[in-house]
């Protein structure tokens, strides 16, 4: 059987090249080849604008083929290319009586092509020197695609070395010569397609052929057939090798267009901002020293100031007595530092103390409710008696409410501010029974701002229908009391205590036993 020469060896080796090459389809191909059948490949490489893509091999094998090697039909082993992560599709019967199979696989990103191509008949067989480079650009994508294409490999790159074994050297059973000269013209028997698609689009799409390694001068260089942004080159077995390129450029036409709107619009601002200027500057040089709108607007301010106060009486009357809940009503002065936070870090010993001070900044000025500041500070489920432990803390000032009611006897007002949050004061009022005695409780967490921020002070004068003016204010902590002079208010440096005394220039205060007895000091 080996001497005759027969379909029967000829399908033997059919099989067993199959096995041991790269790829079952250009195995069958070369092999169909010796048996004087006709066999086209046809590989297609297609590149995305994101650089990857797919590169899909197309066996078709005519009808005298399959009549020869029936393997071709059915008994193509082809686990070894799904393995390598090839998709197959195939055989397939065709109406002509041939057989067709499609193996297509994927790469995602153009230094992967190279390697696939590599795969069909092995590294520098038929594609080599690949290159696919990707250049970006303003408003371009551009692909430029490279390969070098054998038609004509060397055939014993497609047998198995077993087989050279088995045959005595001869790679297919039978010296090569003997195969082609029994195939007649190699150039009828095999035939190669190859085609490239870049970018899907034709806006800048060229493809050309150069000379290979090896040109023949007496063959016809093959020509790119171009349609649309796809160029293939048809090869026959036979035809010397060839260097192909192609390249194509995808045009963004809005990114240019918006790109002008941009330019003319920041034109057009720069023409508006300096038109402004221009006419800023030469109404100054036009307008008399001393007649400009700062000079005017100074001149309008002194004359309010003047306005106002020609119309102050000109003897302060005392209408409104005005305190501070901490440090006149209540002790400590700063509870802060001085209560809020042991109390917190004897409930919880992990709390940050700057955690602490961010968090009471925010629930004074009302940004947080108290139950949020407890849920901060990781004391939910008990912070509501906490709160309570924290309230009953305070001590009132000693003398508070017989001075209270010597001054409710006299039919004088008092109205308390202080930094704390609106149901936080509550309760103190409550606790300390100050419902009656005091006529205004009005503290930071209600208007927003703290003290010694003046809302504070103006919402307190507009609920009680006063003017400052006629206002005496009492405060234990200096920067307060300096932020109500500044307003027109008359003050008092309480000092509850003489550790309290400090340097003022506010007249000093000690306690409420020097109001009562009608005593007051300087510092």
């Amino acid at each position: 059987m080996l001497t005759n020469g027969g379909g029967v060896m000829e399908r033997r080796i059919c099989g067993r090249i199959a096995v041991g090459c790269r790829t079952v389809l250009l195995v069958a191909a070369l092999t169909v080849l010796a048996a004087a059948c006709r066999v086209d490949t046809a590989v297609e490489v297609n590149v995305d604008d994101d650089g990857s893509g797919a590169v899909s091999v197309v066996l078709t094998a005519d009808a005298d083929a399959v009549a020869r090697v029936p393997e071709l039909a059915g008994g193509l082993r082809l686990d070894d290319v799904r393995d390598a992560g090839w998709a197959v599709d195939g055989p397939i019967s065709r109406s002509d009586g041939g057989v067709e199979v499609r193996a297509v696989k994927e790469f995602e990103s153009a230094s992967q092509l190279p390697a696939v191509l590599a795969e069909i008949a092995g590294e520098d067989v038929i594609f080599s020197e690949v290159v696919l480079q990707q250049t970006r650009s303003f408003a371009e994508s551009a692909y430029e695609f490279a390969v070098v294409i054998d038609p004509t490999p060397p055939i014993e790159a497609f047998s198995d070395g077993a087989l050279a074994d088995i045959f005595d050297g001869q790679p297919f059973g039978r010296p090569l010569e003997d195969l082609i000269a029994e195939a007649g013209r190699p150039r009828d028997s095999l035939g190669l397609q190859f085609s490239v698609t870049l970018l899907d689009s034709d806006d800048v799409f060229n493809a050309s052929t150069g000379s290979g390694a090896t040109p023949q001068e007496d063959v016809a260089v093959v020509e790119p057939n171009i349609e649309g942004s796809t160029a293939t080159w048809r090869f026959s077995y036979g035809d010397p090798q060839v260097a192909v390129s192609a390249s194509n450029a995808l045009k963004d036409t809005l990114a240019p267009l918006w790109l002008n709107i941009a330019r003319a619009a920041a034109l057009g601002f720069g023409v508006v901002v300096l038109g402004l200027a221009v006419a800023w500057l030469v109404t100054l040089l036009r307008t008399p020293k001393g007649r400009g709108r700062r000079a005017t607007r100074r001149r309008q301010q002194r004359a309010a100031a003047r306005e106002a106060e020609a119309s102050r009486p000109r003897k302060r009357l005392l209408r409104l007595l005005v305190v501070d809940v901490h440090g006149v009503i209540v002790r400590p002065t700063h509870p802060l530092e001085g209560l809020l936070l042991p109390v917190i870090l004897a409930e919880n010993a992990d709390v940050d103390a700057e955690l602490v001070r961010d968090r009471h900044r925010k629930l004074v000025l009302g940004r947080l409710t108290p139950e949020e500041f407890w849920s901060d500070l990781g004391l939910g489920p008990i912070g509501r008696d906490v709160e309570t432990r924290y309230l009953s803390s305070f001590k009132l000032v000693p003398g508070l409410h017989p001075f209270l009611d010597r001054v409710a006897g006299r039919g004088l007002p008092v109205a308390a501010v202080g930094n704390q949050p609106r149901e936080w004061g509550m309760r103190l009022r409550r606790m300390a029974q100050l419902e009656d005695s005091v006529s205004s409780w009005l503290v930071s967490g209600e208007v927003g701002a703290a003290l010694p921020e003046r809302p504070l002070f103006e919402a307190t004068r507009r609920v009680m229908s006063v003017d400052l003016y006629d206002c005496l204010y009492l405060s234990s902590v200096p920067e307060f009391l300096d932020a109500a002079a500044d307003m027109g208010m008359a003050t008092g440096y309480f000092a509850a205590s003489p550790e309290d005394v400090q340097e003022t220039e506010h007249p000093l205060i000690r306690g409420f036993d020097d109001i009562l007895r009608g005593r007051s000091t300087g510092p």
